[in-house]
């Protein structure tokens, strides 16, 4: 009788005893297989590996990649407000606006210039602002340390880190010019839509709140009045009194307290009089401002669509400003001041966006665009994936045969249709499998 094993063994098929045989090969045995496996098929795998490093190489060659980075200066801009800024940037009525201020956009919207397109692309996408945009605070960690109260949200930014990729230096300067110009006229653009639409929003409360504000003080005026009238007719009654001390007099009420001779008072209720008839001006002076503005706003209350630039923008609402308050008078002179220079300071803020220095662009393509490392990395990957694929064909195929029969490349039907003097000069060193 045989042993278990041994009987186990001699009833497997010829495919299951190779498969066995497989699993009990040694680490050593294994390196011997790979070495004669490419010795046998250098001849095929090398060639194809080198045409591959060759194609990839020509195609970083006719298509590199090229670093930009520049610090964008963005002057006062808090975090908050970068926040609220940077969902704006791919607005593509914004980045219309933008390619139209430099030339590479018609008026009607159609391109004007081959880069139209690319810069479009490239501003419309929010991954790309996400991506090559970064915030840079003034607020250092040790500041934070030293300062614990410090808010991160309201200090103000270094700038703001610019980092692109382009496929030439002309369109990587031709990129971060757009970006600059974007940011400057998306912020422009922002900052008077904000006041524009702050002054409607606020408006109607404001005024609700103004005229609740006058009720109270017309009852503490008449209420003050009231007591005025009270203490005269009581110096005229007593007439010794006017020459009483400030607080000599004794109120019979809660235990004999002190408290101001009826002449201070009479001074002390005329002064809060003068006082609250100041805040009905003031407050009166705030309602007709807060009518002029609504006057106003309904005068420019039909923005036209395409005014998505902070230039026209300012434009157009300068004129409306200018065609409202041609003869203002009163509150209409303040309100105009407050529109005038609403535009002025967002004007300003907008123009000191610049770049610090000129943007740094690398004279040579990125490393994963350099021919060379592509090409050597391309050959190694090509050469293990390729092996990787013969390997598992050539198993495959020795599983389909007869133990007994062996297999050949040169004979098998992958390779059949190569001529025959090729497939020789290929195989030559092949052995049996």
């Amino acid at each position: 009788m045989y042993p278990p094993s041994y009987a186990a063994t001699g009833n497997m098929t010829a495919s299951e005893r190779r498969l066995r045989a497989d699993e009990d090969t040694s680490l050593p045995d294994l390196g011997r297989a790979l070495l004669r496996f490419y010795l046998d098929f250098a001849a095929l795998l090398l060639p194809l590996a080198l045409i591959a490093a060759l194609a990839a190489a020509i195609y970083v060659h006719m298509k590199p990649i090229y670093e930009a980075k520049g610090l964008l200066f963005t002057p006062k801009l808090t975090l908050d407000e970068w926040r609220h800024l940077s969902p704006l940037l791919p607005d593509p009525r914004l980045v219309t606006a933008t390619l139209q201020t430099l030339g590479v956009v018609a008026g009607d919207g159609s391109d004007a210039m081959p880069a139209a397109n690319r810069l479009r692309r490239i501003l419309e996408s929010q991954a790309f602002w996400d991506r090559s945009l970064q915030y840079r605070s003034a607020l250092r960690r040790d500041d934070l340390r030293d300062a614990p109260a410090s808010d991160p949200r309201m200090s103000t930014t270094l700038g703001i880190e610019v980092s692109i990729r382009s496929p030439s230096r002309e369109d990587a300067a031709q990129t971060m010019n757009a970006i600059a110009l974007h940011v400057r006229q998306t912020l422009f653009w922002s900052m008077l839509d904000t006041f524009l639409d702050d002054k409607q929003a606020t408006s109607a409360s404001r005024k609700a709140e103004l005229k609740v504000t006058l009720t109270k003080l017309a009852f503490s005026m008449a209420q003050t009045e009231t007591r005025i009238t009270g203490m005269r007719r009581l110096l005229e009654a007593y007439p010794d009194l006017r020459g009483v001390g400030g607080s000599t007099i004794v109120s019979p009420e809660n235990g004999g307290g002190r408290y101001l001779s009826p002449a201070a008072q009479l001074v002390a209720l005329e002064s809060t009089l003068l006082d609250q008839q100041t805040q009905v001006q003031t407050a009166q002076r705030e309602l007709e401002i807060l009518g002029s503005y609504e006057r106003f706003l309904s005068h420019a209350a039909a923005r036209p669509d395409d005014i998505r630039s902070g230039s026209r923008l300012a434009d157009w609402l300068d004129g409306k400003r200018g065609e409202f308050f041609t003869a203002a008078t009163g509150p209409e002179i303040q309100t105009d001041q407050e529109i005038a220079f609403a535009i002025a300071e967002a004007r300003a803020r907008a123009d000191r966006i610049v770049f610090n220095a000129a943007p740094a662009i690398g004279l040579r393509p990125i490393a994963t665009r350099s021919p060379l490392p592509v090409a050597v990395t391309a050959f190694f990957a090509s050469l293990i994936l390729f092996s990787l694929l013969l390997a598992i064909y050539r198993v495959v195929r020795r599983l389909d045969r007869p133990a007994n029969e062996p297999w050949f490349a040169s004979r098998d039907p992958l390779f059949a249709w190569l001529p025959s003097r090729l497939r020789g000069g290929l195989f030559r060193y092949e052995r049996r499998y």
